[in-house]
């Protein structure tokens, strides 16, 4: 890895690191370091998700990016820092020819040993499913085979999920599927059109082992409120889970979903209803299922008002520093995403590399006004260096002071509103007791299913 690499890999780091809350990351132990490698990933949320590929993971892969980024005066240095590789899509209205070249570059990489990472579906989208995997993967694997037979090029699946994927400090899933060896296809090469749709499909089988897939964003709505609720009884404080926990319950009930609404479709659309009953309680109210559920004893309550009163008196002085020293770039970067909110893949993006820019642009011109009115070049880099280090404790504050005012918020009302509390807790009560039913059910069927 280059100087360069490592500098951005560092960069990706950290900007996963503030951006997010929490990257989990599941199954990198599956990634065989040895060999060539190629990473395919699903594509939801523009240039972030390459940010996770390089990273979250153990690996340094040559991204492969559509060849207009390179017209980007903001993006073009971060993917020629990457060494990224071009391709020439004909949507972009480019002549594609360049493309031999693509497959030339992503040639060398795996018969060198190295890693390339494509996401597959050819371009970031907001749809609740995979889109068709574009071939070039395939060929590019198989032309690679053929060129230096026994490569050993493994393709590794890799599932992005998000929770809030255009929200700042929400959470990411990275997971890692099973290796795929191409060998059964090798023989046949890129000039064999049944090998490369063979290989596209089994690449697709992969991805779809990782992802949450749905027909529609009601169903992808419907299922993950039931799979919320599953196993969850009763908390004593209002804890989520983690999105890698939380992945495993949702896949088991998209895989059942469909079966149950065709054996059991009354049964099915009753729960809906009392599933979209509960929903609109709890948007109405501004409240959470895991705070309905949790049953609140003193000593866990009192512990978290005191810890966290602590905390935002320790980052007070910083975070009233921070707060006026990145003011004016953080509204600006939301005043950027809000351009772009018809575009959900993008918003993200669009607030990461505003960022990028602006906040450091900021802390420079006020570096400038404070050196020249006090005349004093020092001050004027201390507070160029403040800027970042306080506006990071901003951003805590800001975030504890977001969780406690909710959680204080939702215990009181809990609290004060006997009646709205035992209303939210009978029909959450309801909604647990025949979405478990409909579990047995399913299980019941797979298990008399000949």
């Amino acid at each position: 890895m280059t100087r360069a690499e490592r500098l951005l890999q560092g960069l990706a780091r950290l900007v996963l690191k503030i951006f997010f809350r929490r990257v989990e990351v599941v199954g990198e132990e599956r990634i065989p370091l040895d060999r060539p490698l190629v990473l395919v990933a699903n594509h939801v949320n523009g240039i972030v998700d390459a940010a996770l590929l390089v990273g979250a993971l153990p690996v340094w892969p040559r991204m492969l990016a559509k060849s207009t980024l390179w017209k980007n005066p903001i993006i073009r240095p971060f993917v020629e820092g990457a060494q990224a590789i071009p391709v020439y899509r004909r949507q972009d209205q480019v002549d594609t020819a360049g493309n031999e070249q693509m497959f030339e570059a992503t040639h060398q990489v795996l018969i060198s040993g190295g890693a390339i990472a494509i996401f597959p579906e050819g371009r970031s989208h907001n749809e609740p499913r995979l889109q068709p995997l574009k071939t070039g993967l395939a060929r590019i694997v198989l032309g690679a085979e053929r060129k230096h037979p026994g490569l050993g090029v493994r393709i590794v699946p890799v599932g992005l999920t998000f929770d809030e994927k255009e929200a700042f400090r929400s959470r990411a899933l990275v997971q890692v599927g099973e290796p795929i060896d191409p060998a059964p296809e090798a023989e046949g090469g890129t000039d064999d059109p049944a090998a490369v749709r063979s290989l596209t499909a089994r690449v697709n089988r992969g991805l779809e082992e990782v992802t949450l897939n749905y027909p529609s964003w009601e169903e992808a709505w419907l299922i993950g409120r039931a799979a919320e609720l599953y196993g969850r009884a009763e908390l004593d404080v209002p804890v989520g889970r983690k999105l890698a926990d939380h992945f495993q319950v949702h896949r088991a009930f998209v895989e059942g979903y469909h079966d149950l609404r065709r054996r059991h479709p009354d049964r099915v659309e009753a729960v809906e209803g009392a599933v979209r009953e509960y929903d609109r309680l709890l948007k109405a109210f501004e409240l959470r299922d895991d705070q309905v559920a949790s049953a609140y004893p003193p000593n866990p309550v009192i512990r978290f008002v005191v810890r966290t009163v602590l905390r935002l008196l320790i980052h007070l002085p910083l975070a009233a520093v921070g707060t006026a020293l990145n003011l004016v770039p953080f509204w600006l970067v939301r005043f950027v995403a809000w351009l772009v909110r018809r575009q959900p893949d993008q918003v993200a993006t669009y607030k990461v590399f505003g960022g990028l820019v602006l906040y450091p642009l900021a802390w420079l011109v006020e570096a400038i006004l404070a050196a020249r009115w006090t005349h004093n070049a020092g001050l004027g880099a201390l507070v160029f260096l403040a800027g970042p280090l306080t506006g990071y404790a901003a951003m805590l504050f800001r975030e504890q002071t977001g969780l406690f005012w909710n959680e204080a918020r939702a215990y009181l009302l809990l609290r004060t509103r006997k009646r709205l509390a035992a209303e939210l807790k009978t029909r959450r009560d309801h909604v647990l007791h025949e979405v478990e039913a409909l579990t047995g059910l399913y299980l019941g069927d797979s298990v008399a299913a000949p």
